[in-house]
């Protein structure tokens, strides 16, 4: 049966957690809150779907059916591919997923990526025009940093100088780090949000997807990665000292 191109348009809600430290004298003090960001994600009937039970491919046919024979039972998730773009779904059943009380569906982080694996790959469009293919990457030092948008009260100087500091004092030692940040700021927001100094990192315009493709449920958070592309380490950024610590080679 043809459906023609038929467009069906998914609000999608994530619970993130959003952390920051207010620079005082004493032991900064963190605060932690839960956020909700929304994400309008478009399907089509040609869209790939796939059941989550079986893991197996079904036809929008059965998808239909499965939502109507079973109304309030299932919920339809974006999949995020390689270049951060919803480019499949899946049909899930609510009770296998973390829904918060306004809606929106907080990452399991059992399912994050761990330390010592390689991170599936990726491939960013930063703001400064280059692509960055993970595959291309090894033989050099990532540093992943998801973000939600740049702005107070996370995207600080305060914030961003940890970054540019670790980045910097390894470049002096000879080792170069490649510095990327998430974010679903568009490329004009990012331009006018990221200032005219060194924020340690290269703005990647509306790659919040990246955020769901490794389950991050915190933010600012940070991978690490080394030369093969596994994981050398991660933490949320009130915990940077588990990577600026690091000592790399």
């Amino acid at each position: 049966m043809n459906f023609g191109r038929t467009e069906i348009f998914l609000s999608i809600f994530f619970a993130t957690i959003c952390s920051f430290a207010y620079a005082q004298p004493e032991e900064p003090k963190v605060t932690r809150y839960n956020g909700k960001v929304s994400q309008k994600i478009v399907m089509t009937k040609d869209s790939p779907i796939f059941d989550r039970s079986t893991g197996k491919r079904i036809s929008y046919a059965v998808y239909d059916e499965m939502l109507r024979k079973n109304p309030g039972l299932y919920r339809t998730q974006p999949i995020f591919d390689k270049f951060g773009k919803a480019s499949s779904f899946e049909i899930v059943k609510k009770s296998q997923l973390l829904i918060q009380d306004n809606g929106s569906v907080m990452q399991n982080s059992d399912l994050m990526p761990e330390v010592g694996e390689p991170l599936p790959p990726f491939v960013m469009q930063g703001l400064d025009g280059k692509e960055y293919n993970s595959e291309k990457l090894r033989g050099k030092y990532v540093l992943l940093g998801f973000w939600v948008k740049f702005e107070k009260p996370l995207y600080t100087l305060a914030s961003t100088k940890v970054i540019s500091d670790f980045v910097e004092e390894n470049r002096k030692k000879g080792i170069e780090i490649v510095s990327l940040g998430t974010t679903l700021n568009t490329e004009d927001e990012c331009l006018d949000a990221i200032p005219k100094r060194n924020c340690g990192f290269v703005p990647v315009p509306e790659s919040y997807g990246f955020n769901q493709r490794y389950k991050i449920s915190e933010t600012p958070y940070f991978i690490l990665l080394d030369k093969k592309g596994n994981i050398r380490a991660m933490a949320p950024h009130t915990e940077f000292s588990a990577i600026s610590d690091l000592v790399l080679r």
